[in-house]
């Protein structure tokens, strides 16, 4: 068996920022992994098929319409094609086993593709919500802007505790960056959420099985988050070598 270095599926929609795009990129390379970018104009079952991992980046709101809303005035832009393209892709993702990392707009995406819904604005629907919407324009996204609480008894902590310089028996507290304005109400069928804001809003949503992590902050920017990237490429090296057995399987069976 020929063992590559997994190929990292990198999902872009329209209007978003090239250099957010290369900071993916570089993180995913230093991660030991060959990234590639995939717009919204396929067929997400062919992406499923052929990359070892996904992610679901950042960008505009998720359209309420996919979990059953009517827009909110303080709603912010949509990419309703990108919104339905990206949940295709995330369902196809569970069903052929492969690992999927969701930042931000990304973990939105993942919980409303199992079921889950969102606050369409934090501020305006969490009287006491702490202050989430830094302006990534105006605010440097190497800052630590607000703190977490993150369990240990999740996936997430393993990813990191080697990078981080606390422990803790139950959660553990630490501080990332903060560019969004909407956040989970419901978490959706399968996931759990692992890390929290003070205010309560989660911060972190994965599965018990298999690589399905999605975080709110934007951990691309924050060097200890560096342990999350490594852990998602060896999931998805064990999605590669799967994927091979798969198609050696194929090439082996006798034609009918």
């Amino acid at each position: 068996m020929v063992i590559v270095k997994p190929l990292i599926g990198i999902i872009v929609g329209n209007g978003i920022d090239l250099s957010e795009i290369a900071r993916q990129f570089l993180v995913v390379r230093k991660a030991g992994g060959i990234p590639a970018a995939f717009d919204t104009s396929g067929d997400p079952l062919d992406i499923a098929n052929v990359v070892d991992g996904i992610v679901l980046m950042d960008g505009p709101d998720v359209h309420p319409y996919f979990y059953g809303e009517d827009p909110s005035p303080h709603l912010g832009n949509v990419d309703y094609s990108r919104d339905k393209f990206e949940i295709e892709l995330f369902k196809n993702a569970l069903k052929t086993e492969v690992p999927v990392l969701g930042i931000s707009r990304g973990m939105h995406i993942m919980n409303v593709a199992t079921g889950g819904n969102l606050y369409q604005d934090l501020a305006k629907e969490i009287p006491k919500a702490i202050k989430h919407d830094w302006d990534i324009g105006n605010t440097s996204p190497f800052q630590r802007l607000h703190s977490i609480r993150m369990k240990t008894s999740t996936h997430l902590y393993e990813s990191l505790k080697d990078s981080l310089s606390v422990s803790s028996t139950n959660e553990v507290f630490l501080q990332v960056n903060s560019f969004h304005h909407q956040g989970i109400k419901r978490v959706g069928e399968g996931f759990k959420p692992v890390a929290f804001s003070i205010d309560g809003i989660p911060e972190a949503i994965e599965m018990d099985e298999g690589f399905y992590i999605g975080v709110q902050w934007r951990p691309e920017y924050l060097d200890e988050m560096n342990g999350l990237y490594k852990a998602f490429i060896e999931a998805a090296r064990e999605s590669q070598r799967r994927r091979i057995n798969r198609e050696n399987i194929e090439l082996e069976e006798p034609k009918s």
